[in-house]
């Protein structure tokens, strides 16, 4: 497997996520702030919209992430993986979220 890309719409950054890692911890890994708050897929504080690419959820889909949200395109940042270079869109990327204790 090899690392991904992923290009955040909103700011115009651009990081990269190794094999088994979700795209939260890639980005907090490489200094690229992205909304969060429990960083286990219950809040939906990290979703976006999938411009390009595909993600993945290893573990199944996650709480936060209704069906509707994925038919409307729609990801979580801390327990998506990725399968493809991926564009996102954050959905909050200016709201400064207090993360979860």
């Amino acid at each position: 497997m090899m690392p991904y890309n992923i290009t955040v719409r909103n700011s115009g950054e651009c990081f990269c996520v190794e094999p088994g890692e979700s795209i939260l911890n890639a980005a907090k890994r490489q200094g690229v702030t992205l909304p969060y708050g429990c960083d286990n897929g219950v809040c939906g504080a990290c979703i976006y919209r999938l411009i390009e690419g595909r993600v993945e959820y290893p573990d199944g889909q996650p709480f936060a992430l209704l069906d509707e949200d994925l038919e409307a395109g729609k990801g979580l940042c801390c327990v998506g993986q990725p399968g493809s270079d991926m564009l996102i869109e954050l959905e909050y990327p200016d709201e400064d979220f207090e993360p979860w204790a």
